[in-house]
Parts: C-alpha cells; structure tokens; sequence
C-alpha cells in the first residue's frame, strides 16, 4: 500500500521503519509544531481492536510514569483504512539493538545507557507496572545520549503466555527428558500462533514455562540486555528460536571465554534459573555491574555517580552504592594516594552556588571604584585643610590693605 499523507491530523513526512504487521511514520503535528512517531498496526478483525487496547495501555502507562528516560505518548487513534495508530515522542536516534550490531558504544557509554535504561524500568516496578517486552530494541538512544525505553503495550500484570487451556505447555510439570519436546512445541506455538507476548530470546525460563511476568522477570530480560550490550552475543545463543529456547530451559548462559570472571560471575547470578537466586533490585545488579567491569578506577567512579543520581538527574548522592575499591587501594597505573584522592573528588557531589545579581555586582565594583581607601582618605583630608588655609591667607593678604586705610582716615 502506499504511504498515507495524513494519519489523524498529523502530516506523515516518510517512513521511518517497518515490521511484519505496521510501519512507523515521521510526522509533524500541525497543532503544536512538533515532530513526532507514528507508530501503525496493519491488522483487521479482533486483531485490530487488541491492537488498539495495546495502544490506550502503553499511553495510560506513559502518562502514569512520565519519566525522563519513557518514551512519551502524545495521542491514540484509528484510522479507517489503516488501523489503529499510536503518536509518540520522535526520538532522533537509533535503537540499542543497532548500535549493538554496529559495536560503535565503547564500555562506559554502554553502562550509561543501562543505567538510564534502569532508572526507567525502575519508575514502572514503583507503579507495580510490568513492562514484560525488555530488549535492545525497545531501548532507543538520541543523538544527546539519553536512553528511552519504549514498548509498554504489552505491560501488565497478567503472564506473559495466553496458551488454550485445554492443551497448557507447563514446562514446569516435564520431565528432565521431555524438554527437548516441550521446547520444540513451543517454538512452533510462538511462531504460528503469535500466543508470546514477548521476546523469547531475553525471557526467563519461569516465563517460557508460562509463568506470569513478574518484576524478577523483567530484571532477568534488563540482564540479558546488558549481557548482549557487553560481549555482543544473547546469553543463550541458538541458531533459531527453538535452539535459543532449549539453551534457556537446559543450559547455563554462555560466558564468553575472554570476559573478566567477575563480570561473568555477576551475570550468572543476574540470569539465574531460580528467580529467588538473582539480584533483589535493579540498583544493586548495576552496582555489582559497575564494580566488575573492567578499565580504569577513574571510570567506574564516575559510573558510580551517574547510578547515585535522581531519576530527573538533578542531584547526586553516592552514599548508598560503594566506590571501588582502587580508590583506597594502589592497583595499576592509577595508584597511589593523590590519584585515589583525585577519583574520589570526582565521584562526589559537584556543589553549585547560584552567580551574583550582574546589576548588583556591576553597581556595587563602580562604588568601590569611587570609594577611597583608608589611606587615601587621610591624604585627601590633609590636602583639604592645606587649601583652605592657603585660600584664607591670601584673602587676609588682600583685605589688610583696605583695612589700614580705614583705620588711619578715622576722626
């Protein structure tokens, strides 16, 4: 079909990506002069109208959180001839799943990224929401740096799975033998019918089993995230959808060979099959993150502050998250006492103090300027007294004249 000119009242200007069921539109809002994302779902039938509840869901959710880091939605629709469509905030950027692909992130601009990425997914579990659909894709970053996570339209606290209850896939009542079947099943489940709501590639094996989502959930796809950003490969690798559900359901993740065992240790904990065995919150995985990760203590300090920050990023306090411990201790090329207290200095706060009024100031330097010094005044005093008895003299000198003759024509 061809490109629409207009969806609601918003001027598509060109599409801007494209999918297997939608497309999303470049547009400018004639009304506030603004560009913005359309996102469009080429469905009909009962398709269209799931479509659509999708939709009011993720911008309820968006006008619920309103957070820096949430892609914000502007407005819902349908549009006859083509469906149901979502306005959104036009991030100009690429998606993190892309610059994965491009390896173009260097390690501290990638934990960055996952750190504004927490904050958001952390704003959703404080409103019990659930995003349920954590991925690089749904993570996009602007030319400014700012991550945005998007994609709440599947968010809610119903599981992830809507299986026909009268054939459930439980995996959680199989045998050790019989998950090669069950995976195989469900693969072809996911595929022909579209019953996962989700990406199975960073979904938890609770979940793949058809479990609800569930915070813990949501942390273990944010990990597998992060695993995929760090060493450029999915925890649980396969050559197809089935394969990469057997590896979750049967195998330990893949650490790669050359990552730090620390780092891989973190990662084993943050993946875990049990949910009670990994990390309790997101700040306390990024913590372990930051302190495992390679590179120079200088590096991980100011990681540690950009995690110690608000949400809105207006203040700093790192008392809650532990600095690394080269910056109390010599290790490498950035040892030593000056260096330990050069980093520790940059991992703290930055005071601000407001500038002075400039008229005040500007009017307060000219009375300065004009005012004398102490010592000046007492010159200034003394060349005054000097003047006016030199004025004095030489009006007496002029007068006395006068006054003589005065006094010798008397009778």
């Amino acid at each position: 079909m061809a490109d629409p000119k207009t969806i609601g009242r918003y001027q598509i200007l060109r599409p801007i990506g494209q999918g297997g069921m939608g497309t999303v539109y470049l547009a400018e809002d004639p009304l506030l002069k603004r560009r913005v994302a359309i996102k469009v779902i080429r469905v009909a039938g009962s398709a269209r109208h799931q479509a659509m509840l999708r939709f009011r869901r993720e911008a309820e959710i968006s006008a619920q959180l309103n957070h820096p880091n949430l892609v914000t939605i502007f407005d819902v629709g349908v549009e006859e001839d083509l469906g149901p469509f979502l306005a959104m905030e036009y991030v100009e950027g690429k998606s993190l799943a892309k610059h994965i692909r491009e390896k173009d992130l260097d390690l501290e601009a990638s934990a960055k990224v996952l750190i504004q990425a927490m904050r958001a997914l952390r704003a959703a579990h404080r409103r019990a929401i659930v995003h349920r659909d954590v991925k690089p894709d749904n993570i996009l970053l602007s030319e400014e740096g700012r991550a945005k996570l998007m994609d709440f339209g599947i968010a809610r606290s119903m599981g992830h799975m809507s299986l026909n209850p009268e054939h459930p896939l439980d995996g959680s009542l199989l045998e050790e033998g019989a998950q090669d079947g069950y995976a195989q099943t469900l693969a072809l489940r996911l595929t022909v019918t579209g019953d996962f709501l989700g990406s199975p590639a960073y979904a938890p094996p609770e979940v793949l089993k058809g479990g609800e989502g569930t915070p813990s959930s949501d942390r273990y796809s944010f990990a597998a995230t992060a695993f995929e950003l760090l060493t450029g490969q999915l925890p649980h690798p396969g050559g197809g959808l089935t394969e990469i559900i057997i590896h979750i359901l049967q195998e330990p993740i893949a650490i790669p060979a050359d990552l730090p065992p620390r780092l891989g240790a973190v990662f084993q904990r943050a993946l875990s099959v049990d949910p009670d065995d990994r990390y309790t919150t997101l700040p306390e995985f990024m913590e372990e993150l930051i302190d495992a990760l390679p590179g120079p203590a200088s590096m991980r300090a100011r990681l540690f502050a950009a995690l110690g920050q608000d949400d809105d990023g207006s203040s700093v306090s790192t008392a809650r998250f532990r600095l690394p411990a080269e910056l109390t201790q010599g290790h490498g090329e950035d040892s030593g006492p000056q260096a330990a207290e050069v980093r520790l200095r940059q991992s703290q706060p930055v005071k601000i103090t407001l500038a002075e009024d400039p008229v005040e100031t500007f009017l307060a330097a000219q009375k300065a300027s004009t005012e004398p010094g102490p010592e000046e005044t007492d010159w200034v005093t003394i060349l005054k007294w000097v003047v006016f008895i030199f004025v004095l003299l030489q009006l007496f000198w002029w007068l006395a004249p006068t006054l003589s003759r005065v006094h010798f024509a008397a009778p």
